[in-house]
């Protein structure tokens, strides 16, 4: 799998191993609650001024639906961002880094080195162990806490497998380049003479103390 994203900017060498996103389920607790509120208003469109006391049944019906329908917008922006929040969010693993993109109105990409990730972590709700998703969170190395979240992916465990997997490669790539990696001569001679120089020093410091 090899297929690249247009927001995502990555190395020639550099290949995508796994592309995901999360639930668009997720939006469902939203999406009732906004339903439930849109029923309440219907009902007491219906029925309210029936059960009312004169002076709320004295507005014409046209003025009832009209607040009724005001007072509905803020549910289905709420349900309308919710989807586009959703939606706009994907996820990129490739053989070196972790990427996550996000933003309505504005696209942000962050990015975690997989060389540089100490620690990975599945966490699963009641909800999540019955359907099989959750949240992958990625810790690197100095961080005091998570650096970066997959959230609500469906079937996590085989893409946290590979990121695992990966981590591990990165790493035993990273201490074999390190090993490998020549030291020219000036550098050589840098490091001898600045050797060289820490141990006249310590001479000096243990000549200064025996003569105490």
């Amino acid at each position: 799998m090899d297929s690249r994203p247009d927001w995502l900017s990555v190395d020639a060498d550099e290949t995508v191993v796994w592309q995901g996103a999360p639930r668009v389920r997720r939006i469902l607790p939203t999406a009732a609650v906004a339903t439930l509120w849109i029923a309440l208003l219907a009902a007491a469109v219906s029925i309210g001024p029936r059960a009312a006391l004169a002076p709320v049944r004295a507005f014409p019906g046209v003025a009832l639906v009209g607040a009724a329908l005001l007072l509905a917008v803020p549910a289905v922006v709420a349900v309308a961002w919710a989807y586009l929040r959703t939606t706009n969010v994907a996820y990129v693993l490739t053989d070196r880094n972790c990427y996550r993109k996000s933003g309505v109105l504005s696209t942000r990409v962050s990015r975690i080195d997989l060389s540089t990730v100490q620690r990975t972590s599945l966490n699963k709700d009641v909800w999540g162990s019955l359907f099989d998703y959750g949240t992958l969170s990625i810790s690197t190395a100095g961080s005091d806490g998570v650096d970066l979240r997959l959230t609500d992916l469906d079937d996590p465990d085989p893409v946290r497998a590979e990121m695992q997997r990966l981590i591990g490669t990165s790493r035993s790539h990273g201490v074999g380049a390190a090993a490998t990696t020549p030291i020219d001569e000036s550098t050589a001679d840098t490091l001898l003479a600045d050797f060289r120089a820490v141990r006249e020093s310590a001479t000096r410091v243990e000549r200064a103390v025996s003569d105490r």
